[in-house]
């Protein structure tokens, strides 16, 4: 798969005004807005009057990728988004804190241009007792790939124990053929194995004196996939996570006292837009300050906060 940037070239503005306004993406609409003592939302949003969006993009696709499948993926947008390909319904998603995925194909222009709008519903106020930002507000992704793929998000890699070191990997394909998993350390190939897929291939890895992560120490490897040429990576920790009442909450083994505390997605005077050099550095301030966890406050944070 090829996974490139799709932030860039894009205008918005209110829906059902004329204006437009270019505009790279990530964006976080609602900061732009007027702040006001009548703003619905109150004191929860900022203060922030809410609208209702639109963003729209002109794109071209070759007419190559007509041979394989294209999906766009959005990592976050608030909220109710609805995205259009060339004046069709194409996909959406009503929560405003998870990555969907768009199956782009049937809708495309292959070999000419395309037309991509995305409407962001935030005007019914109030809908949020902290500030949501509005919009885009986090990257978006278009991916190409083979017709027998690899499927979006699928593959899983799970922890079953730390002595010795050992975990599955499990791989959704939407095809049938050959899946080869490798274990990769830096430059160096420590595992691989390969196996049938009839749409899932799942493999058991035991690595005797394998670097297993923790707080202290996040060692991690890379889990790469090959499913024809289709090619995917992942990064892992080898990490074993158990609680119960009499050893409490232990981290391959060894007993770990939380110090947690509850972040939300913006990032301050920034808002909403997820930045990730300023996901990084909110967790390495928190580390720094003598953290070792982090909840994200009521949504799921960041696939920047998460790889920080």
């Amino acid at each position: 798969m090829k996974r490139m940037s799709f932030n860039e070239g894009w205008c918005y503005g209110h829906l059902n005004e004329d204006w437009r306004k270019e505009v790279t993406l990530p964006h976080d609409a609602m900061i732009y807005e007027n702040r006001t003592a009548d703003s619905p939302g109150g004191k929860n949003t900022g203060w922030y009057e809410g609208f209702d969006y639109v963003y729209e993009k002109s794109f071209d696709v070759p007419a190559e990728w007509k041979k394989g499948d294209v999906v766009l993926e959005f990592e976050g947008v608030y909220r109710n988004a609805k995205v259009y390909l060339n004046g069709q319904l194409a996909g959406g998603c009503a929560y405003g804190y998870t990555t969907f995925f768009v199956d782009a194909g049937k809708f495309l222009n292959y070999g000419g241009k395309n037309e991509i709008r995305v409407e962001a519903f935030n005007a019914d106020q109030p809908n949020s007792r902290w500030y949501s930002g509005a919009g885009i507000y986090r990257p978006v992704w278009l991916c190409t790939m083979p017709k027998a793929h690899i499927e979006m998000r699928g593959i899983k890699i799970k922890t079953l124990s730390y002595d010795p070191p050992r975990f599955t990997v499990t791989v959704n394909t939407n095809a049938a053929g050959k899946v080869v998993a490798e274990i990769v350390d830096g430059d160096m190939l420590v595992a691989s194995q390969s196996a049938e897929s009839g749409g899932q291939a799942v493999f058991d890895f035991t690595l005797p004196g394998a670097k297993l992560w923790s707080p202290e120490s996040p060692n991690l490897y890379t889990c790469r996939v090959t499913f024809g040429s289709d090619v995917r990576e992942e990064e892992f920790g080898i990490r074993l996570l158990e609680c119960d009442a009499k050893g409490g909450m232990r981290i391959n083994g060894n007993r770990v006292i939380l110090r947690g505390a509850c972040i939300h997605h913006e990032n301050g005077i920034l808002g909403a837009v997820n930045h990730p050099f300023a996901d990084t550095r909110k967790i390495e301030l928190l580390k720094e300050y003598g953290y070792n966890a982090i909840r994200s406050a009521h949504n799921p944070t960041s696939l920047a906060t998460l790889k920080a």
